[in-house]
């Protein structure tokens, strides 16, 4: 689940507005500081595909991007005094409304200390946004959120160059 996490932190979009909501509402339930915090906009992406250019693959997802966005919570944290189980039910109820408005459900993991939803606005040929929400272990909350397009030729390149593993995932 770490390499894939890693390769979608490389590569998340519900609508500008609305993952800026569930950023917000998300940080308020959970009342700590991120412990990561990732915004990289256009210009900054880039800027970052070039420098990767010897990276064809790497170079060829980042090039269409127009943001990331990465948030990590580590909820082992002594100031952490939220609850796990109103963090579960919105996540459930996030991922529930991001299908409701057209996103596809490429991915998702329910496990006891687990929660996890990879969210897909879909092109004809393309993705449009990427989102992430993981809940891993009951002790760490990643939101991920790519925005711009996604060449699906793209990123299954760059998957094999990541050796990501998707079949222990329930597509």
């Amino acid at each position: 689940m770490k390499n894939i996490l890693l390769l979608l932190g490389l590569l998340l979009l519900s609508s500008q507005s609305k993952a800026e909501d569930i950023l917000q509402k998300l940080q308020s339930m959970v009342n700590i500081e991120p412990s990561v915090e990732v915004n990289l906009g256009a210009a900054m992406l880039g800027l970052l595909s070039g420098m990767t250019s010897e990276e064809e693959q790497v170079s060829n997802v980042m090039k269409n991007l127009t943001e990331i966005a990465v948030r990590v919570y580590d909820l082992d944290d002594e100031a952490f005094d939220g609850d796990l189980v109103q963090i579960k039910s919105f996540i459930n109820a996030t991922a529930d409304e991001m299908k409701s408005l057209g996103m596809q459900q490429l991915a998702a993991i329910r496990e006891d200390d687990s929660t996890v939803y990879i969210m897909a606005e879909m092109g004809t040929d393309k993705m449009q946004g990427l989102s992430v929400i993981a809940l891993d272990d009951d002790s760490e909350l990643v939101v991920i959120k790519i925005g711009g397009q996604i060449m699906m030729k793209d990123l299954a390149g760059l998957m094999n160059r990541f050796d990501v593993d998707l079949s222990d995932i329930d597509m």
